[in-house]
């Protein structure tokens, strides 16, 4: 039973083939806090709220993304300034007109606003396959630079990425009109949809990794908010949440005047890889961990089994042999009492005749 036992592993140490993709540091027990009550402030050890800023310099360093990068940019720019001109000219005056029939100042100032929000809509639209690709591109291309992109794993197909149904589609409709307020607007948005601009920018890797639409709201909310209930649940808006730290600066950059909108988009899509490149290293999401650490303790509990009923066995057979000793004792003491007995009757019976 020993020499047996010995062979089968605890799943600490062993991990089942097909998911060893996903390294294990240690095993979650079932008496492990959500997600989102970790010791840890942050789940995989940075700050997300700086990978926005690193994404720009790290662009800046590495040309095949610089590259991209620019490309996009010229073309963005030069998109925005013409719609912008058109606009201006065409559509600046009638608005200030319908807004106040005396071309009040104030009728003005907010026919500008209207102009800005306008051009940027139709920019967006214009943009939005051209930005889509470079963003695929700069993705694969920074986690590839990092040395963490596998072979199982898939690009974001386009069709999914220019989904106009985005995660809380009807919040992100009801809080746009924010964003025609400068910085302020963009700050407000920002922090109202943090967690889903965070959510559609990783995205990118959850596809990679082919993660079930179940346990990305997992990694996303945490365990008590795994369904539909999350969107209103204030816990969602929280900015301690990781993700949503990391989408509230995403869209900051984003909401950024002009630019912004232009290469926001894209330097966002580094930013998502270098997020993902740290989860990587970090030993894979912790949704996945536990997932795992789950199906482990199942198959070896389940490995166990055949070796417990031996055990049991061997265990009887011991307290079968066992109280048989004890009757070959007791039985032997019984024969010799009586042997005893014996000679003392025959030795009385002789010494009588005698």
């Amino acid at each position: 039973i020993t020499s047996q036992s010995s062979c089968i592993q605890h799943p600490s140490t062993s991990l089942h083939p097909q998911r060893r993709r996903y390294k294990m540091n240690s095993l979650i027990s079932k008496g492990t806090p959500s997600l989102h009550k970790a010791v840890m402030k942050h789940r995989y050890g940075k700050d997300p709220i700086f990978y926005p800023l690193q994404a720009l310099s790290y662009a800046l360093s590495h040309r095949e993304l610089f590259w991209t990068v620019l490309k996009v940019a010229c073309v963005g720019i030069t998109v925005s300034i013409i719609i912008l001109v058109i606009l201006l000219v065409t559509a600046l005056q009638p608005q200030a007109q319908a807004i106040s029939s005396n071309l009040e100042w104030w009728a003005w100032l907010i026919a500008v606003f209207l102009v800005l929000f306008e051009a940027g809509i139709i920019s967006v639209l214009l943009m939005s396959v051209s930005q889509s690709k470079a963003q695929t591109k700069v993705f694969t291309a920074t986690m590839k630079i990092e040395g963490v992109w596998r072979e199982d794993m898939i690009e974001q197909s386009m069709a999914k990425d220019l989904n106009p149904m985005k995660k809380a589609f009807i919040v992100r409709i009801l809080t746009l009109p924010l964003q025609i307020i400068p910085f302020i607007g963009g700050a407000m948005y920002s922090a109202i949809n943090a967690t889903f601009i965070g959510w559609d920018h990783m995205d990118r890797y959850f596809d990679a990794i082919q993660l079930s639409p179940k346990l990305q709201r997992v990694e996303i909310f945490g365990h008590e908010l795994s369904d539909c209930r999350a969107l209103c649940n204030p816990a969602t808006y929280d900015l301690d949440n990781d993700i949503a730290r990391f989408g509230f600066f995403c869209g900051i950059v984003e909401s950024a005047p002009i630019i912004g909108f232009v290469l926001g988009p894209v330097t966002n899509a580094i930013a998502a890889a270098l997020f993902a490149c740290d989860i990587e290293h970090s030993g894979g999401l912790l949704c996945l961990r536990e997932e795992e650490a789950q199906d482990e303790e199942k198959n070896y509990q389940a490995s166990r089994g055949p070796l417990n009923a031996l055990r049991e066995k061997g265990e009887k057979a011991l307290q079968f042999g066992e109280s048989i000793a004890n009757n070959e004792n007791n039985d032997s003491q019984a024969s010799r009492y009586l042997k005893k007995k014996a000679r003392e009757s025959i030795v009385s019976t002789l010494s009588k005749k005698t």
